[in-house]
């Protein structure tokens, strides 16, 4: 089975999402915390669907999710490991290279 790991930037991002969803409704933040982790583990599966983006990074590839948030992530031999996790409304190139510093 392939794996998925997330980095703790990746690891923060989803806790920030759920804090923020989850004032609003607690079910609907783990909703949508599960959805993000099924897709990850489909793309684990088959980690070149994403988009290429050398512009982050040469090895990160990005993904849409059915939620209001996209994954980065970086393939590898056993699966992804995912870098971040913004909303699609952040700004991407200062979000991703925050998660350096993390």
């Amino acid at each position: 089975m392939a794996r998925v790991v997330y980095t703790d930037a990746a690891k923060a991002d989803l806790l920030d999402a759920w804090l923020y969803i989850a004032q609003e409704s607690q079910i609907s933040a783990d909703r949508v915390l599960d959805d993000l982790e099924r897709e990850a583990s489909m793309l684990s599966l088959q980690p070149l669907m994403g988009r290429a983006r050398p512009e982050l990074d040469d090895r990160i590839r990005s993904w849409p999710t059915s939620t209001p948030y996209i994954l980065f992530y970086a393939p590898d031999v056993d699966g992804i490991t995912v870098v971040r996790v913004l909303h699609h409304a952040r700004d991407v190139g200062s979000s991703y290279g925050s998660a350096r510093s993390r």
